[in-house]
């Protein structure tokens, strides 16, 4: 049983990697806020593994490419979670006000690091509610702002 935890390191760090990667050059569809509980349902029946969805935005504080967020939803152990991945520049930042953010609102982000990749990860609560809240109450969006949306090992029918 000790293989379970190696094959979930590794698939963290393929998602972080691919998500650095695939950001840069896989073609991302655009979605609003009020698609954000059917990506987190189309991706918590996914049966693939690794899978994650990844929502891109740029607050208006930063409107070019140096400031873009991400905020991810992925399976681990075929768990939902919300990720707030310290990868990008931006959200590396940004910890701190998320996480204040996300406690006041009543979630326990918990660090992550898997093969040298870092995460401040949500596995309770509404998790869609949490995503949606990061883009509306704590960066000022329009809920019907466009986002960018990358996914990786499930289907997205908009």
């Amino acid at each position: 049983m000790k293989l379970l935890p190696v094959l979930a390191s590794v698939a963290f760090a393929i998602a972080a990697l691919a998500i650095m990667l695939r950001s840069r050059v896989a073609a991302t569809q655009a979605v609003s806020v009020a698609d954000i509980a059917r990506v987190l349902s189309a991706l918590s029946a996914a049966t693939a593994d690794p899978a994650f969805a990844v929502f891109i935005f740029h607050p208006p504080d930063r409107p070019d490419s140096e400031g873009a967020l991400n905020l991810q939803f992925s399976l681990e152990g075929g768990r939902p979670g919300f990720d707030w991945v310290l990868l990008g520049s931006r959200n590396v930042q940004e910890q701190q006000r998320f996480l204040e953010f996300a406690r006041e609102c009543g979630y326990d982000p918990k660090m992550k690091e898997e093969n040298h990749l870092k995460c401040l990860r949500v596995e309770e609560g509404d998790l869609a509610a949490l995503c949606a809240g990061v883009i509306t109450g704590l960066y000022r969006q329009d809920p019907t702002c466009a986002l960018r949306l990358l996914v990786h090992g499930f289907k997205w029918n908009p």
